[in-house]
């Protein structure tokens, strides 16, 4: 009879050693999905805001450009025509991207 007890003890033993293996696997590799999970939403964030950088550059030459060009011409009639003030304002940024910045 204690031979039948001993015998059972070592399949629990084993069953349990193997479960402990598998839980242990488990949670390596749920801590593994979160990592790759937080590398991920840091990737994202810096793409959107270079992403919402660049539109307020744009936005800000936009803003510039309509100023300068009300500013030059009071007469709101004009359609279709890009306005000298547009052009050099593009041509602005395209020099700033272009000449190093200096600190």
């Amino acid at each position: 009879m204690s031979a039948f007890f001993i015998f059972l003890l070592f399949v629990l033993n084993i069953f349990t050693i193997f479960a402990i293996i598998v839980l242990y696997l488990r949670q390596n590799r749920l801590s593994m999905l979160e990592k790759d999970q937080k590398a991920v939403i840091g990737e994202m964030e810096q793409l959107l805001s270079g992403y919402l950088m660049e539109m307020k550059e744009d936005n800000e030459t936009l803003v510039k450009a309509i100023n300068n060009s009300v500013a030059m011409n009071p007469e709101h009639g004009q359609k279709g025509q890009e306005h000298s003030s547009i052009k050099e304002t593009k041509k602005e940024k395209q020099e700033q991207n272009i000449l190093p910045c200096r600190r």
